[in-house]
């Protein structure tokens, strides 16, 4: 059984922690970043008669989105950076959904094929992001609309009990981290414990783990997804 510490935002902390429970672990939550809707400003989205697609890199986005599509916009065929996104796509309402392999680059490969150059695509995206979708697309003569409509806030510090829970064993903490954001304020709330026990992280991706590199052993998933995180975890 391992010590798990989920710091992804809620709720799918809660979802994550679930099925790291059913695993068998020891499992702590809390997440270190907050969920924020951004108010965009009239007339932010582009009308979608001028749109071939939509791009979303996560599924917050499309939580966010929703208050500000229109039906039109909802017909669009809309590319997801994953499975992930893609399932909150066709719960939000959107009919046609396509996922890429789950990193933006592939995001950028999928609309390459799917859209004709001199074509336009709304990205619906976080205020703090990692990556460039226009500059991916810009070679291909794709246009992209970027719009920011959240924002994932720090929440600064881990709660002192479940500092002291952590603390009470010399067994190392596993640490699943699933974007670059959250790995982020994992590692600037780690920086800032000075007495803290030892750390080992599941990354997502190279890009996910990279802020935490010197705190502590980072492991990569084969897979970017949590089925991949949870491969790395002891039996």
């Amino acid at each position: 059984m391992a010590r798990v510490l989920v710091t992804r935002p809620a709720p799918a902390a809660d979802r994550s922690a679930a099925r790291y429970r059913a695993a068998g672990h020891q499992v702590h939550v809390a997440p270190l970043l907050a969920f924020a809707l951004l108010d965009p400003g009239p007339d932010t989205l582009p009308p979608a008669e001028g749109l071939a697609a939509i791009a979303a890199t996560s599924a917050r986005g499309i939580e966010a989105a929703v208050r500000l599509l229109s039906p039109a916009h909802y017909a669009l065929p809309l590319h997801a950076v994953g499975e992930a996104t893609a399932r909150a796509a066709r719960a939000a309402g959107f009919a046609q959904t396509h996922a890429a392999e789950g990193d933006l680059v592939a995001l950028a490969a999928a609309l390459r094929i799917a859209i004709p150059r001199g074509a336009e695509v709304l990205h619906l995206a976080a205020r703090d992001r990692s990556g460039d979708l226009a500059g991916l697309l810009a070679p291909a003569g794709i246009a992209c609309r970027l719009v920011e409509l959240y924002a994932m806030e720090p929440v600064g510090s881990l709660p002192q009990d479940i500092r002291t829970a952590l603390s009470a064993s010399a067994e190392p903490v596993l640490a699943p981290v699933y974007s670059r954001r959250s790995a982020q304020a994992l590692a600037d709330v780690l920086a800032a414990w000075g007495d803290r026990p030892p750390f080992r992280f599941l990354a997502i991706s190279a890009e996910a783990g990279e802020p935490l590199t010197g705190l502590g052993p980072v492991d990569l998933a084969k897979t970017p997804d949590e089925a991949g995180l949870m491969a790395l975890l002891p039996p």
